[in-house]
């Protein structure tokens, strides 16, 4: 556990340690002394706590025996613990003057990582953990914070982040809820902000994430609870490419609409040019057949016969014109 009662107050254990991970040598000792004396208490059940402040594990508090009781850290991982420690140094960091709460009880009977009293909203709370809370679970805990004006900051661990195109449907619902992901690699002591966008260009769908890692400690929360550092700015960049590349998409789009509606303009136009001069050759034969209709059939078939036997030259050219369009007519 990271919280126990000494003296009427909440300790935590989190406040034994630097900002480089160096203990307090005199707090420890004096909460070393209080433990000995029986003066620290289990928050949940009274009970008598020791303190363990070794220099490999993360340091936490403990009851003398096994018993029950609701509240113990027994099994919680080292990267767990640490995380959590350097979120509050974060959150201490942003808001000195402000009250940090390790594991705080809302309303619902949940408990948040951690959470500091702001102006403005009711409370920062921090969500930590290193596996998927469940659907039910995540929209109680959302619904409670957006019912009591809490601003809630979830952060995962930095193996949650798969660095595949699409997110999961969990970060998903936490981008949903908070506009982007917080990833926390607590063995390198770095901080990730992770945007993820997804946008369709016609039929094809297509993902950018925008991502962004910082050392923890060089990070802070502003009056605005955002971040102090680049990655809003990173995050806009983004967005500007993603609008040119659509306004490309579409100019392209919009000019292959122009040349197909060219086209079958001209083709049409094609069509009507070649239906008017089907029109056109059909009157002009019509007035050829009538005119060819007066001929003198004997005399036709006379001049025929000169064609055939290689005299055309003598043929008149009304009726060698009759003799060739009868010709074409057959083919």
């Amino acid at each position: 556990m990271e919280n126990c009662i000494y003296q009427g107050k909440i300790i935590c254990t989190y406040d034994l340690k630097d900002e480089s991970g160096f203990y307090y040598e005199d707090l420890v000792l004096d909460w070393k002394q209080a433990a000995a004396d029986r003066q620290l208490k289990c928050q949940e059940c009274q009970a008598p706590v020791y303190l363990a402040a070794g220099p490999i594990k993360e340091p936490y508090f403990a009851h003398y025996d096994r018993m029950e009781c609701d509240y113990s850290s027994g099994n919680e991982t080292e990267e767990l613990k640490k995380g959590k420690r350097l979120l509050y140094s974060v959150l201490k960091r942003s808001f000195p003057e402000a009250d940090v709460f390790a594991r705080y009880r809302m309303s619902n009977g949940m408990y948040s990582t951690l959470f500091v009293k702001l102006v403005g909203y009711e409370g920062l709370a921090f969500d930590y953990r290193l596996l998927n809370d469940s659907l039910s679970k995540f929209q109680l805990r959302d619904a409670c914070y957006k019912e009591m004006n809490i601003k809630p900051v979830y952060v995962l661990g930095i193996k949650q982040d798969k660095g595949l195109k699409q997110i999961d449907w969990y970060q998903n619902l936490l981008q949903t809820s908070m506009g982007y992901l917080v990833f926390l690699d607590s063995h390198k002591e770095k901080l990730t902000l992770k945007k993820s966008y997804s946008y369709r260009l016609g039929q094809m769908r297509r993902f950018i994430n925008c991502t962004r890692t910082y050392s923890i400690i060089e990070l802070t929360l502003n009056s605005n609870y955002s971040w102090n550092c680049d990655f809003e700015a990173e995050c806009h960049k983004a967005e500007f490419l993603i609008q040119k590349e659509k306004e490309k998409y579409q100019k392209e789009k919009d000019n292959l609409q122009r040349e197909k509606e060219r086209y079958l303009r001209e083709q049409k136009k094609q069509e009507r040019d070649m239906e008017q001069y089907h029109r056109d050759m059909t009157a002009k034969n019509r007035e050829k057949v009538k005119g060819y209709q007066d001929l003198n059939p004997i005399l036709l078939e006379k001049c025929k016969a000169m064609i055939r036997e290689g005299n055309a030259h003598l043929v008149s050219k009304k009726y060698y014109d009759a003799i060739m369009y009868e010709l074409e007519e057959k083919g």
